[in-house]
């Protein structure tokens, strides 16, 4: 197996994963990363040592063209990810995650190259009915908007000019190596918090609902994807949900994570509550029967997913 696959934010939580797999499984991989401690630790953590490794950012073209020497598929995982950031910092989410997204569009409708792009479910807003790619996008955060911005370019590109693209809407990854922190998502920084004996925070009245995808579930999606962008043009243009459609409430979540975690640990932790966070959506439960067409089905339950992580994140 000879093709390159260039992966934007190739060091990143989805990135990492990603990238480590497209390794095990022969392929030549190219990662584009800006530089930075955590993503240095990344490329050791995951073993990225066998790839080709570029630092910078998708800001840059001449930067970008320099990564795309060789490559057969662009998967574009880069991007700022992060709620309450945007809302504090809302232009520079909009300059990476649009325009970084614009310049990626350049390059490969220049050198012909097809783009597997990484969107989200943020995109589309609270709707009470289950999200399908045919639901209105609806995105109650700045940062929502700048994925739902990037999201159309891409396939206004596909109508536009002609280029082969597709673009996955996942619905909240978990797994190894996800970012904690002030930035960071729920499951590590609450795990760490428990681990540490700091109560845990929930905004709202906990009743808001996501569904939670385990990372080796969304990487098993991708790998049927790339096969398809790289031999087909099955999913050109197509927007695909990645979703397990099962509703959890972030009460039971917190529940479920305390319930884990004491029986490892002698935690003391408990729940707080705070008032609700200005752009949080309520509910986010997908349809990704389109997805499951292609043979494919989520392994990891909620439970089987924190119990992974929890292994592999912190040793328990």
């Amino acid at each position: 197996m000879n093709k390159r696959i260039l992966v934007t934010g190739g060091t990143g939580f989805q990135g990492s994963n990603l990238s480590k797999s497209l390794l095990d499984q022969g392929y030549n991989v190219t990662i584009l990363n800006t530089p930075g401690e955590k993503n240095d630790r990344n490329v050791k953590r995951f073993e990225l040592e066998g790839a080709k490794i570029i630092w910078g950012s998708i800001n840059n073209k001449d930067v970008i063209l320099k990564a795309l020497e060789g490559v057969d598929l662009v998967i574009n995982t880069a991007a700022k990810i992060h709620v309450d950031d945007s809302i504090k910092h809302p232009t520079k989410y909009f300059q990476t995650n649009v325009m970084g997204t614009h310049n990626l569009l350049e390059a490969v409708r220049e050198l012909d190259i097809p783009l597997m792009h990484i969107s989200t479910c943020e995109v589309y807003g609270f709707q009470d009915d289950e999200l399908n790619e045919e639901s209105p996008l609806m995105p109650n955060s700045p940062y929502a908007a700048s994925k739902a911005a990037a999201d159309r370019m891409v396939y206004a590109y596909v109508v536009t000019y002609g280029i082969k693209a597709c673009i996955i809407r996942p619905f909240n990854v978990f797994g190894f190596g996800q970012k904690s922190g002030e930035c960071g998502a729920v499951i590590p920084r609450w795990s760490n918090m428990i681990l540490n004996n700091q109560d845990i925070m929930i905004y709202g009245d906990g009743k808001q609902s996501r569904e939670f995808i385990h990372i080796n579930d969304v990487i098993s999606a991708y790998d049927i994807l790339i096969d398809k962008l790289l031999n087909t043009d099955d999913i050109n243009g197509k927007v695909i949900n990645i979703g397990t459609g099962v509703e959890v409430f972030i009460k039971e979540l917190a529940d479920t994570l305390l319930d884990i975690l004491r029986q490892k640990t002698n935690s003391t932790s408990t729940i707080v509550y705070e008032d609700a966070r200005p752009g949080e959506v309520k509910k986010f439960i997908s349809n990704s029967d389109y997805m499951k067409s292609f043979g494919w089905e989520p392994k990891y339950d909620l439970k089987k997913g924190l119990t992974d992580y929890l292994k592999r994140e912190f040793n328990l």
